[in-house]
């Protein structure tokens, strides 16, 4: 039997330094259970100019990739949901790195754990 998780989503994000790592989504923290989450929808606004988005754990130098880099066009609403996002079960915190500073993100997730 498939595990069931809440749909849970971040704050918008407004990216502060290009090429540099910054929280996006933070798990829940408590208890003794472990969680996790799964990306289910990606939204993402540039005013700036088309730039690339990277989404995955770590900050930093220690900064991973855990999805291919998304191309964010300038001045578009761009979204991506489920079929679109590669399943990845992640056990850490989210992060963000644009090529470009003032792009906003927000995403949903599924966190699994309670």
């Amino acid at each position: 039997m498939a595990r069931k998780g809440i749909r849970k989503s971040s704050a918008i994000i407004t990216v502060a330094a290009a090429a540099t790592a910054e929280n996006l989504y933070l798990l829940t923290v408590g208890g003794a259970v472990t969680r996790s989450v799964i990306l289910k929808k990606i939204w993402a606004y540039s005013a700036i100019g088309n730039c690339i988005v990277t989404i995955g754990t770590g900050l930093a130098g220690a900064f991973a990739a855990i999805i291919p880099p998304m191309l964010v066009l300038n001045g578009m609403d761009n979204t991506w949901t489920e079929e679109d996002i590669p399943e990845r079960e992640m056990f850490a915190n989210l992060t963000i790195q644009s090529s470009v500073l003032g792009v906003q993100v927000q995403v949903e997730v599924e966190e699994i754990g309670f």
